[in-house]
């Protein structure tokens, strides 16, 4: 676990990262990561910065990747000096504005950047920094954006950022929001049950199929309860978290999960600046994540691992013929019933005690792409990333191959991105 600033009592300081001792998880997975830091502390307490660091927590060094914006000349202050002799890039017109209290995430190459306080407004805009190019771009978001807002509690997960809480100069927020990191676009979470009450400095962490978020201030008091949200049924329920040597209530603490144990760090608890360290056990036991769909998805086009091959626009695909006849009426009787022509090539393909071998065969009226969508849900009951110009045929596929859920699919996943560029085209398939 790794700290980095916070707040001292007198101004928001910039310090540095340094390694924690104790044992347990805190020394685990630290090789090649990176750990990147957009300013948004007070320099020499006048100003907010929106300058971009990296500590390389390998070699213990920082790098100055983006300079800030701030018109005054750099100081030879320790806290604005970098190691490392990276270049660094010149600013554009789409540098975002100097803040404190936003969101920040790290996703296939990117900086994502969103929301907080510049010192005199509260933010909801967007901002992607490319490592490659050294460039910022400022993101146009879709959806259901979030208001303007500081220091929410945020997690990340492989394909979203996920933010609650926080405080728009008005009023503490208890609302629940995901942005997909693929497309930009933000959606509201439904929040039934017993949501946290409205807050910000607060933290939160996944784990499981849930989200957990964990104390932060009301305006009025420094908390520490904890909430837990269900992602399968969009309920929040208290966790009751009062067994054991409890944490005082506070704020703008770190919280990171390991294993199956949620671990803080620090705070403010309204008097002091924290630097305590709890650790509170998720479950008894911990339990890796099934993989089951993760192991089956790789059987998929796998020669040594098959025992049938189709012929699809001229190239072999390779799949099991025991998953296929399970899954689908359709595979079931053309394998195995005897009846199908293709079942009788396999029967007398396999015939032969001296080759395993048997003939491919050959699918027509199917492309080579929509056939692999086909047996991806077979394999795994879902699809994933389908564009509408496999959608479409994917769904004529689906009734071929007599898949009432896979059709389900597609026919959302089409309602989804049906527009007006696009309409008449699926008008026509779908009276083909």
């Amino acid at each position: 676990v790794y700290l980095f600033g916070g707040y001292n009592g007198e101004r928001r300081g910039f310090n540095v990262w340094k390694r924690h001792t104790s044992d347990g998880p805190c020394d685990v997975h630290v090789s090649d990561i990176f750990a990147y830091q957009f300013q948004n502390n007070k320099k020499s307490g006048t100003a907010w910065l929106n300058d971009l660091w990296m500590f390389d927590i390998d070699t213990q060094r920082w790098t100055c990747i983006q300079e800030s914006s701030d018109p005054r000349p750099h100081t030879n202050d320790d806290s604005n000096s970098a190691l490392g002799d990276h270049p660094r890039p010149r600013l554009g017109s789409t540098v975002p504005s100097r803040r404190f209290g936003y969101v920040s995430v790290v996703h296939n190459n990117k900086f994502v950047l969103f929301g907080g306080f510049d010192g005199s407004r509260w933010l909801n805009d967007m901002y992607e920094f490319d490592f490659e190019t050294k460039t910022w771009t400022e993101i146009l978001a879709r959806g259901q954006l979030p208001s303007v807002r500081s220091c929410p509690a945020w997690a990340k997960d492989e394909t979203h950022v996920y933010i609650q809480g926080g405080y728009d100069g008005v009023e503490r927020k208890a609302d629940f929001f995901a942005c997909d990191l693929k497309t930009y676009t933000w959606t509201e979470m439904p929040c039934r049950g017993t949501p946290p009450s409205p807050r910000y400095f607060h933290s939160c962490c996944l784990y499981g199929n849930k989200m957990y978020a964990y104390g932060g201030y009301s305006g009025s008091e420094r908390l520490a309860d904890m909430y837990a949200y269900d992602f399968e049924t969009n309920h929040w329920s208290e966790v009751d978290c009062t067994n054991g040597d409890c944490p005082s209530g506070r704020s703008s603490l770190v919280a990171q999960v390991y294993e199956n144990s949620l671990y803080i760090f620090g705070g403010y608890n309204g008097v002091h600046v924290l630097n305590d360290f709890y650790k509170f056990r998720l479950k008894p036991v911990s339990v890796p994540p099934p993989a089951l769909v993760q192991d089956l998805q790789k059987l998929i086009n796998r020669p040594e691992l098959c025992d049938v091959t189709f012929l699809v626009e001229g190239k072999e695909i390779h799949a099991n013929r025991a998953i296929l006849a399970v899954r689908s009426e359709y595979f079931k009787v053309m394998l195995f019933s005897g009846g199908m022509r293709e079942s009788i090539q396999m029967t007398c393909g396999g015939s032969d005690m001296d080759s395993d071998y048997s003939p491919p065969i050959e699918l027509k009226d199917v492309s080579h792409p929509v056939f692999l969508k086909v047996l991806e849900y077979l394999y795994t009951d879902s699809i994933c990333d389908t564009s509408l110009e496999v959608g479409v045929p994917l769904l004529i596929a689906s009734e071929r191959f007599m898949l009432d859920r896979l059709k389900a699919l597609c026919e959302d996943n089409i309602r989804r991105e049906i527009s007006v560029e696009n309409v008449i085209g699926i008008f026509i398939a779908s009276h083909r």
